[in-house]
């Protein structure tokens, strides 16, 4: 196992970002299904493995409308997807984080944290100075020992107690 693994951005106007747009294009023509990459298509898999199935959910198609325009993150160990992350600009200097995740035999090892600052410093590459995300609560720890500062209350989404965190670099 790799100590420090990679990071992968599913990049601007590559094929697998081609896919998204068709993607995209076919949910707003009405399809349910539609081809996507292998990569993107893992990537929702693990994503729906890792956060929706343990809470009980599931992802639909419907919930990855829009996600065309977002991007997305892959930590990679050899070869196979081990950790996710979803970054969503909101403005020319501001960006929410979502979705993230990290295999659970990886948690713990600093692949989390890894996968955060990797994104992190590659979007600040780019000029965004504030990162916002939802925490869930049992997360909160770790999002505040990466910088990140509690705002606000706690509120519900999907079903659990979040809480508004925020970055400034």
């Amino acid at each position: 196992m790799t100590l420090t693994m990679p990071v992968l951005e599913v990049p601007y106007n590559s094929a697998e970002y081609l896919d998204l747009v068709r993607l995209r294009d076919l949910h707003q023509a009405g399809s349910r299904s539609a081809p996507a990459c292998r990569e993107y298509l893992d990537l929702v898999r693990l994503r729906d493995l890792h956060l929706r199935q343990p809470i009980g959910l599931r992802l639909h198609d419907e919930d990855r409308i829009g996600e065309d325009l977002h991007r997305h993150f892959a930590l990679i160990d050899e070869g196979v997807i081990a950790g996710g992350l979803i970054a969503v600009p909101l403005d020319p200097h501001s960006i929410k984080l979502r979705q993230m995740w990290i295999l659970p035999e990886l948690r713990g090892e600093g692949q989390g944290r890894h996968l955060l600052e990797t994104v992190e410093q590659a979007l600040f590459l780019q000029g965004f100075r504030h990162f916002t995300l939802h925490a869930r609560q049992n997360a909160v720890g770790f999002y505040s020992g990466c910088g990140y500062e509690v705002i606000g209350s706690t509120f519900t989404e999907v079903g659990r107690p979040h809480l508004r965190m925020d970055k400034y670099w």
